[in-house]
């Protein structure tokens, strides 16, 4: 009965990882994730949403500041994330993924989050790789699918050994493999990044992080599938 009970639970846990959906935000709490008090909460349309805090620069100019992003309390290596996201006007944000916390510019990827049109108005020109939907500062997306602002956008992002692939409403933004970007601060193209790590050599399994970059931005319906 013991050896029974002990192959019933390896079954279980078995099947719980061969691709079954792992909810991160229904809407109801945020038990699946780690941030700073008061910096994140939950919005009356379920969505959640990043909080400011206004502060003063040196030249006594007061400006708005984001308080943290909001990350998962587990790691992810391979794996495929639906999300649904809603920026404000000019907001930059992002995805973070296979990320360690400590370090996640250098030692994580990034989805850019952007309201393009907006964020170029009061911040100047930016380069493609740091638009919406790019494999941030290593590849401009090949569309931009995004809808108007205000209005909910779904990103379906993949991961799976060393091949990454995202979408957009459904239209795909970028489909890299890693070991195609060997060397510190080099894309493929001859273009620079501004990565301390190769890009090949940054972490396969890491946490997922949701950014909060100082514009307000909502998420919700997040989910991740492991492809462990």
């Amino acid at each position: 009965m013991k050896w029974f009970s002990i192959l019933l639970v390896a079954v279980f846990v078995t099947s719980l990882r061969a691709g079954d959906v792992e909810v991160l935000f229904d809407g109801s709490d945020l038990d699946q994730w780690d941030f700073a008090e008061g910096s994140w909460e939950i919005a009356d349309d379920g969505s959640v949403t990043c909080n400011m805090e206004e502060v003063t620069t040196k030249s006594g100019e007061k400006k708005l500041k984001g308080m943290g992003d909001l990350w998962t309390k587990k790691e992810y290596g391979d794996f495929e994330l639906s999300l649904s996201y809603k920026l404000s006007e000019g907001a930059n944000s992002g995805v973070f993924y296979r990320a360690k916390k400590e370090n996640h510019i250098h030692q994580g990827f990034e989805v850019q989050l952007m309201d393009n049109v907006g964020f170029q108005k009061t911040h100047g020109e930016k380069d493609a790789r740091k638009l919406n939907g790019s494999f941030y500062d290593a590849k401009a997306p090949s569309a931009n699918p995004a809808n108007p602002v205000g209005e909910w956008d779904k990103l379906v992002l993949k991961c799976v050994g060393p091949r990454i692939t995202c979408s957009i409403n459904g239209v795909q933004v970028f489909d890299v493999d890693v070991n195609d970007w060997p060397e510190v601060g080099k894309n493929p193209d001859g273009t620079t990044n501004k990565f301390k790590t190769a890009i090949k050599d940054k972490p396969r399994k890491g946490y997922i992080g949701l950014q909060n970059h100082g514009q307000v931005v909502w998420f919700k319906d997040v989910s991740i599938k492991s492809l462990d």
